[in-house]
């Protein structure tokens, strides 16, 4: 009889696991389908456009200094400046991100460089790369589950939870370096955790080599986002506490290394504090404080790493009946995965998750406490909490899963969790992937957007007249059709700190030429706006709509 049960046990235990290998797969070809399609529906809003200058090797100023009121502008003479050309170079993109974005450093952007010379500008071609970086994260988040726990099957879990994340697809699709964030998060912490096993062969060499690749990575990291610091802190804790001071061969391998990539790093960081005024004014956004909201965004936050509609300060209250009850249940599974992981696993596991959580989340969080802000409520900041957060919970799928002890009731009731997290997921891609704004791409303000490039586009003979920031233009431009014609003299951005005759610049009000069909006021000062009117011009919203922040001009 008990050999009986124990037949019955390991033919139920093939078949969930043939099971189970079947829904990874299907979910990782989903997921890389979802990376690559419709990549350039989504609006190429201002971080990207600016990527592209960035990557082009044209400044701002410079931009600026070429763009006024004397001539007709084509957005595709706007474009220019976010193209590959063999005037700029790419030490021409590291002046440019040294000088009006001392905040980035540049790994990202010399990738780009490299890849734009081979693929070309276009929007798909610059988000493409992000979308291939993140399929260098599988191997790598495979490569991290099984260092943590010599497991598998808690490999592949990851995997497919990475593979489908919403947040994870989303970021692939964006020209910025999030991705790559991710990827050397990763990495990093899979080469320390590889550096600290114990080298039973005393192979010196060998041992030289896994801190050295530590120092890489962990140097590739800080080069490629300045919150990265908060990994580096995570590691540095975490070889404090599990070498508890007395394994002085692994202090001084991991301090060495952690030396070797901060000297490397050196060049960039001086460069950050030698502008750090510059960074906190283009940064001035993230210090809004709107500490009421501020317990419901974070948890938000933590619920669109798995499932995420798109729902953002417009939601309705359908929407929010249907995002709320499943928003509670993720944040109720991932805090059940996080005590579930601390119990059953030993110190040097879960510390190093709880680490990587913590420290990112706590450096943003407390600031936002204590003097108001909403860092902390930017996704796109928290992207090491997001890879703790799903290790946890592949970890505790897995584990309830696979575990033989467990009755077939139990395991039937986490796969059906497991279906049903993997379903959220791919139905949040399936939406997201059909949408032209989302949340991370500010929604309220591009829905707005594309309802101006409608409204410019299906007028006759247009001309647009703006003074507004660059910032918003640019995007701005890549929705408008080539029969639009600009006449602009935009408000600076990136390069206002430095270039304070750009700041104080007061153009002389342009002069509105004959020949033109529909006349607009786009984003107008108030400057703009009374010196149109005191050209005899009436100034009304276009379609009645105030908030569009688009006016259309008739004479009197």
């Amino acid at each position: 009889m008990e050999v009986e049960n124990r037949d019955r046990l390991n033919s139920h235990n093939f078949l969930l696991n043939k099971w189970l290998k079947f829904l990874i797969i299907a979910v990782l070809a989903i997921g890389i389908l979802f990376r690559f399609g419709n990549l350039d529906r989504k609006f190429y809003w201002i971080d990207e456009t600016y990527t592209s200058l960035r990557v082009s090797g044209y400044t701002e100023a410079a931009m600026l200094k070429q763009i006024s009121y004397q001539k007709i502008t084509l957005p595709s003479d706007l474009q220019k400046y976010q193209q590959i050309n063999a005037e700029k170079t790419l030490t021409d993109t590291l002046h440019s991100l040294v000088t009006e974005d001392p905040q980035h450093p540049p790994l990202y952007y010399i990738l780009a460089r490299f890849w734009a010379q081979w693929f070309g500008t276009s929007i798909a071609a610059m988000r493409s790369l992000a979308a291939v970086i993140s399929l260098l994260v599988f191997p790598a988040i495979y490569w991290l589950a099984w260092e943590l726990f010599e497991s598998s099957a808690v490999g592949w879990m990851a995997i497919a939870i990475f593979a489908i994340s919403p947040y994870h697809i989303l970021f692939a699709q964006e020209a910025r370096q999030y991705s790559l964030w991710t990827l050397t998060t990763i990495l990093s912490s899979a080469a320390l955790l590889r550096a600290m096993r114990p080298d039973l062969t005393q192979n010196s060499i060998l041992l030289v080599s896994r801190w050295a690749l530590y120092a890489v990575t962990a140097a590739m990291g800080l080069y490629t986002h300045l919150l990265f610091v908060c990994v580096a802190a995570a590691h540095a804790i975490y070889v404090a506490v599990i070498a508890n001071w007395r394994d002085v061969k692994t202090f001084i391998a991991y301090y060495a290394a952690a030396m070797v990539a901060l000297i490397g790093f050196m060049p960039s960081l001086v460069n950050t504090v030698e502008n750090f005024n510059q960074v906190r004014s283009t940064t001035v956004w993230a210090e809004q404080k709107n500490l009421l909201r501020l317990v419901s965004r974070w948890v938000g936050s933590i619920s669109i790493g798995f499932f995420d509609i798109g729902i953002d300060g417009t939601a309705n209250v359908t929407q929010l009946a249907l995002v709320i009850p499943v928003g509670i249940m993720i944040v109720a599974l991932v805090g059940y995965a996080i005590y579930f992981l601390y119990r059953h696993t030993p110190k040097r596991v879960w510390l190093l998750i709880l680490l990587i959580i913590a420290t990112t989340a706590l450096f943003l969080a407390v600031p936002d406490i204590l003097k108001g802000g909403r860092r902390s409520t930017n996704p796109r900041y928290l992207v090491p909490c997001y890879v703790g957060i799903q290790l946890a919970v592949a970890y505790l799928l897995s584990a309830k899963i696979s575990n033989n002890l467990a009755s077939f009731q139990q395991q039937k009731l986490w796969r059906v969790v497991t279906i049903a997290l993997f379903s959220v997921g791919i139905i949040s891609a399936g939406i997201s992937s059909q949408a032209d704004s989302w949340w991370n791409k500010g929604s309220g303000w591009l829905r707005a957007e594309l309802e101006v490039a409608s409204t410019v586009n299906q007028a006759r003979n247009p001309l647009m007249i703006s003074d507004a920031n660059i910032a918003y233009i640019m995007p701005l431009s890549y929705r408008l059709q080539p029969q639009v014609k600009l006449l602009i003299e935009p408000r600076c951005y990136t390069s206002c700190y430095k270039n304070r005759e750009l700041a104080r610049k007061k153009p002389e009000p342009p002069k509105i030429p004959g020949g033109f069909g529909d006349l607009f006021l786009y984003r107008p000062s108030s400057t703009l706006r009374s010196a149109i009117e005191q050209q005899n011009y009436q100034i009304d919203p276009a379609v009645g709509n105030v908030e569009l922040n688009l006016w259309k001009i008739t004479k009197k």
